[in-house]
């Protein structure tokens, strides 16, 4: 999905009587191109913050239909145009529609409004992103929202829902959890095929990045509501054994909405495992307990199968310790008098046959990309994504690494005045998608591990953490040198040093150097 819009090439002033028309037109039901127009041309402006545009839509009486609950058709339009506007506002738009009498009837107006919106669009050519980067704001500052929302309510529903793979419990589905549901499913939507097409690679890319964003810069390129968003999650990637109960609505989230990769992280921040049902869809290998997915260790959750080895495997009495899953699991007859009446392979089959049927993954193009990556690493020879095959990084490397990071840090800095004179289709042109051109360390690490020869996917951010990692780097770095005829190879990048001197000048003059020598 992109929205369009004209800009003319010559400066002009902000009218603001024209964006007053707009808001009073789309409020109004009455939509046309240059409405969305000099919606878009207003958002291009620094000066038309948050507190600007709650005075125009103020005006028109959006603060008052939101404190006095006035659900009027044209009310609904003005309040889902702020919660466009304003990402902020856009958890409180949706509890707004929830708590209506009517709240079926909230929704249709809103459908229609966005529907409009998107059919309009369609008649414009050139594109502009500010619109678009809204919509994505609005979506972070909604995830956001879920985890810090009261895990109940009195209007929120408790339903079945598949928490513990075969196990059905009652649990509580927040209303801001079904409201985000039923924004981000809908067909005709500006949130949520901007959502399939946009915001699911995006938080990709985020989460594939939490694990360096340590690193200088990297936040300060996200937006307020990417980055506060990111930031809560980054201690569970810093401390693997940390959970926090408050993301299990972000897990039901992404499961309802049939992105298992996503479910599956924050099942694994929330609960400490993945559900079987969700692992299996995100593990390139059957039967393994473990995994990687975004550089997060997946612990898959134990079965019927597990329990019963583990009993066999420790000689313990399997009656008395797995009674209550027996009767919880509705196995019944499974053990009788003279021992245990069903094999291994037979209750694994039993189980097969009785579960659930797992979603179906319906990840778009874009984040299939990031998945075979994903499964491609988990795939390789050396298996070092699996984390039953690593090795913590031994003090020895970690000082190693740490000489090496502290020269990447300063090459950074060294090419941050050539990146910048760069512009976006030169950035295209050597290989930096556009969600990351403005991400200096991005691109010079996409450099290095060119430069380095190493395949596009590895993972910088890992190189600390085991030694696999850490020599397939210093291997890279040792055989750079080698070619450039250093007397003493060693696999380090010291800052101020021969080998970083050496990666500079190569990236300048090959990496980036577009073919237009540009």
């Amino acid at each position: 999905m992109t929205l369009s819009v004209y800009m003319p090439e010559s400066p002009f002033d902000l009218d603001k009587n024209e964006i007053k028309k707009a808001v009073k037109a789309i409020m109004n039901g009455r939509i046309k191109p240059e409405h969305i127009n000099n919606l878009e041309i207003a958002l291009f402006y620094p000066q038309m913050d948050d507190k600007s545009w709650h005075q125009i839509l103020d005006s028109r009486g959006a603060s008052k239909a939101y404190q006095d609950k006035i659900y009027s058709e044209p009310m609904v339009r003005l309040l889902t145009l702020k919660a466009l506007l304003i990402p902020k506002f856009l958890p409180d738009f949706l509890i707004w529609m929830q708590t209506a009498p009517k709240p079926d009837d909230c929704w249709e107006s809103c459908h229609k409004l966005q529907a409009s919106i998107l059919a309009e669009d369609q008649k414009n050519t050139p594109s502009l992103p500010f619109l678009p980067r809204n919509i994505n704001d609005g979506i972070y500052s909604l995830l956001s929202r879920l985890i810090t929302t009261p895990k109940s309510s009195p209007l929120d529903s408790k339903i079945k829902h598949k928490l513990r793979g075969l196990v059905h419990d009652k649990v509580y589905i927040p209303q801001l959890v079904k409201a985000t549901q039923s924004l981000l499913n809908e067909k005709q939507g500006l949130w949520s095929q901007f959502y399939r097409v946009y915001f699911a690679n995006d938080l990709a890319d985020a989460l594939s990045q939490i694990p360096d964003l340590c690193e200088p810069g990297i936040i300060t390129y996200y937006s307020e509501e990417k980055a506060e968003f990111l930031t809560h999650l980054q201690p569970f990637w810093k401390y693997p054994r940390k959970t926090d109960k408050k993301y299990l609505p972000l897990a039901q989230l992404f499961e309802e909405l049939s992105f298992p990769h996503f479910a599956a992280i924050f099942y694994q921040i929330s609960t400490g495992n993945v559900p079987q049902n969700i692992f299996n869809q995100v593990s390139p290998r059957r039967g393994v307990k473990k995994g990687t997915l975004f550089e997060m260790t997946l612990i898959r959750q134990k079965g019927w199968g597990d329990h019963l080895d583990s009993a066999l495997d420790a000689g313990i009495d399997f009656v008395t310790e797995n009674l209550r899953l027996i009767r919880r699991g509705m196995v019944i007859g499974l053990l009788l008098v003279g021992g245990i009446g069903l094999t291994t392979r037979g209750i694994i089959s039993w189980k097969s046959h009785q579960s659930n049927k797992a979603l179906e993954a319906r990840m778009d193009e874009k984040i299939a990309t990031v998945t075979a990556e994903s499964k491609s690493q988990q795939t390789s020879k050396t298996d070092t994504n699996n984390p039953e095959t690593l090795t913590d990084i031994s003090d020895e490397n970690k000082g190693r690494f740490h000489r090496t990071n502290e020269a990447i840090k300063a090459m950074i800095t060294n090419l941050t005045p050539d990146i910048n004179k760069l512009t976006p289709e030169q950035l295209t042109t050597i290989g930096i998608r556009d969600n990351v051109q403005d991400n200096q360390m991005y691109i010079v690490l996409f450099c290095v591990k060119r430069r380095l020869e190493l395949e596009p996917e590895f993972q910088y951010g890992e190189i600390g953490k085991d030694n696999e990692r850490w020599q397939e780097f210093s291997d890279a770095i040792r055989k750079y040198q080698e070619a450039k005829g250093a007397n003493t190879p060693d696999g380090v990048i010291d800052e101020g040093g021969r080998t970083q001197k050496w990666l500079e000048e190569d990236i300048r003059n090959q990496c980036l150097n577009p073919p237009d020598g540009g």
